[in-house]
């Protein structure tokens, strides 16, 4: 429990991370989602909305070595479920299967991930073309209720809570 208390404030990241790989779906198609296309050179990790993702990708690499048994696009959503927890979030059911994409031509194009600067019809463009309903874009944007912006990555700087590194409704308290 001391390793989760003292790498608590990587766990926003590690959300981040998974959250961007699996955000390339299009349900049209049934192309993108979680393949961890990003851990390849001239893929997804060029796009710049995952800016700063080297950083957990690099972090987690060693560790992800002691269990080759795991795709890595598993790993990072495991990894995800995890931090939610350390964060004092709910158990997430998980399960394994998501296979990883053979090589970096595997990405899809820039701009599948929603983009801060484009206002509401474009997250609606964005999470629709994933197949979620508006309810559950509202439930999805929570994912904001844990870490915060940082100038290099996004453009924008500062935390979007007073409760950065804990999983909670303050996001939504401070919208309303």
């Amino acid at each position: 429990m001391e390793f989760i208390s003292k790498r608590r404030n990587m766990a926003p990241l590690m959300v981040r991370l998974s959250w961007h790989d699996a955000g390339t779906y299009e349900q049209k198609s049934n192309t993108g989602g979680p393949r961890a296309c990003m851990r390849f050179a001239k893929s997804e990790a060029d796009h710049d909305a995952n800016a700063g993702l080297n950083i957990a990708r690099d972090m987690l690499a060693p560790l992800k070595e002691k269990y080759p048994h795991f795709s890595n696009a598993d790993f990072w959503s495991l990894t995800a479920c995890c931090a939610i927890k350390a964060m004092d979030g709910p158990d997430i059911p998980w399960r394994s299967g998501r296979p990883d994409a053979g090589e970096g031509s595997d990405s899809v194009e820039d701009g599948r991930l929603p983009d801060a600067t484009q206002g509401c019809p474009h997250l609606r463009s964005v999470f629709h073309r994933m197949g979620f309903t508006d309810q559950e874009i509202v439930a999805l944007s929570g994912a904001h209720a844990v870490g915060m912006c940082h100038g290099d990555r996004s453009g924008f700087i500062g935390p979007w809570t007073t409760t950065a590194l804990t999983f909670d409704n303050a996001y939504f308290v401070n919208l309303i």
